[in-house]
């Protein structure tokens, strides 16, 4: 005797329950439950045919094979290029130009001799060619496929056998065995099950693009980035130039690298030595602008933050970031009015980071709160000068991650002085020897001494 097993899952959130309900208990949803068959078993006990094995028993296998795209920036973040059989997630808002930078690669891929295909359940295969002649593209050896049905789409799957495919969107694909709409819970889910199964046994290269929520995360179950080899993101604002592809999650390669690009009037130009962008702001006087050493992967970055510290007679202050956690603000704030006895609530207070770049480590801390002393007190910091550390709430700065590669990084670049918190590596500091190392204890110490 079999029975059927069933479970019901959600579809705005995913979660799954034993019985159906009128109400999700994880999300809240109303009337979101749906029913889904997991398969069936047996009454009574079964032997598994399953075979455990030690670790040490199973043989060694050499790296992945990879193949690179011809796209430098790219290959950087992806660890050196594509795996066969990996798949992937893409994600960015809409208009940062994840299908620019997907045509772009298209192109480099196919120059490699590779069939490539391009599977669009969004555009029109006029809207693709438009966007093609725009970027002037070699476009012979590139095939396109409008589709959203996924049992047609791997039929071409198995017609064309192309080595790397694109997937836009995600979102967009619905399965004939799935009752739900195209870009529920359970279609995205499924759809990107069966393309996985598909790459897996097939050696080809999936990547799927993925639309992404206000809040920033890939739309669709949060499965769906653990069922992928890596997840990416392409970040910056529509009206800046610059883009920044970020890695968050790569099983082949480091987390955390990024890859520079530009945006131009011909698609997304790479961005090789992206020190040279703001070489012109390390000399800046301004009072609330200092420079950040932001560490990125492999690379330091220099980015230049700015304050604005204003009077308001409004009861409720203005906090506003741009590039960087609001939260992170508002920590600092406490911090300097408890150890610095400042009082910001008369003052609007206004961050942004130049170029439309984002940082999320605490490295920042140092930096931001120079250039906010900086535009409170009108005064200028030191020209020429980098600073990088995290604050802890005692008012005391700590030291961080990276600490040699951003000072031969600051030294390389020509700046004179580094604000850094105080560490004990003797040897770092003869290393050193065309940088002046300031190391600063606490806020009270570093408002000493840009005061």
């Amino acid at each position: 005797m079999s029975r059927k097993v069933t479970e019901f899952v959600c579809e705005s959130c995913g979660a799954k329950a034993l019985k159906w309900a009128g109400r999700c208990n994880a999300c809240g949803e109303w009337n979101s439950l749906k029913e889904k068959s997991i398969g069936s078993h047996k009454a009574g006990w079964v032997a598994s045919e399953i075979i455990a094995r030690n670790l040490d028993e199973i043989p060694s296998v050499e790296s992945e094979e990879r193949w690179q795209t011809g796209v430098q920036e790219f290959d950087r973040v992806m660890g050196g290029g594509f795996v066969k059989g990996s798949i992937g997630l893409l994600g960015g808002t809409p208009g940062v130009g994840k299908s620019t930078l997907i045509l772009q690669l298209l192109s480099r891929i196919a120059k490699t001799n590779r069939e490539v295909l391009y599977i669009s359940g969004e555009e029109s295969a006029s809207q693709i060619k438009q966007r093609a002649n725009r970027l002037v593209i070699d476009q012979k050896n590139i095939t396109i496929l409008i589709e959203s049905n996924l049992e047609k789409i791997i039929a071409c799957l198995n017609d064309v056998k192309p080595a790397f495919v694109v997937i836009d969107s995600i979102q967009t694909l619905f399965s004939d065995q799935i009752s739900s709409s195209a870009g529920s819970v359970s279609q995205v889910r499924e759809t990107a099950s069966l393309l996985m199964q598909h790459a897996k046994t097939t050696a080809t290269s999936v990547l799927l693009i993925g639309h992404v929520t206000k809040e920033g995360d890939i739309a669709g179950p949060r499965t769906l980035e653990h069922m992928v080899d890596y997840v990416l993101y392409l970040e910056g604002e529509r009206k800046e130039q610059h883009r920044m592809l970020r890695c968050v999650k790569n099983r082949f390669g480091n987390v955390n690298e990024i890859g520079l690009f530009k945006m131009t009037g011909k698609g997304l130009a790479e961005v090789s030595q992206p020190n040279r962008l703001f070489a012109d702001r390390f000399s800046s006087d301004d009072p609330g602008t200092s420079i950040f050493a932001a560490n990125e992967g492999t690379r330091t970055l220099f980015l230049e933050v700015q304050v604005l510290v204003g009077d308001t007679h409004q009861p409720h202050p203005a906090r506003t970031t741009m590039g960087m956690d609001r939260n992170r603000l508002q920590v600092i704030l406490a911090v300097l009015e408890k150890h610095l006895r400042m009082d910001f609530s008369k003052n609007d207070i206004y961050v942004n980071l130049a170029g439309g770049f984002r940082v999320v480590e605490p490295a920042i801390d140092l930096c931001l709160i120079a250039a906010l002393l900086s535009s409170h007190l009108n005064r200028s910091l030191p020209v020429e000068s980098v600073f990088w550390g995290e604050v802890a709430l005692t008012g005391e700065f700590r030291t961080v991650p990276s600490l040699e590669s951003r000072l031969h990084e600051s030294e390389r670049c020509g700046f004179k002085n580094a604000y850094v918190p105080v560490f004990k590596d003797t040897k770092l500091h003869k290393k050193i020897s065309n940088l002046n190392i300031v190391p600063v204890r606490d806020v009270q110490h570093l408002m000493d001494l840009i005061g």
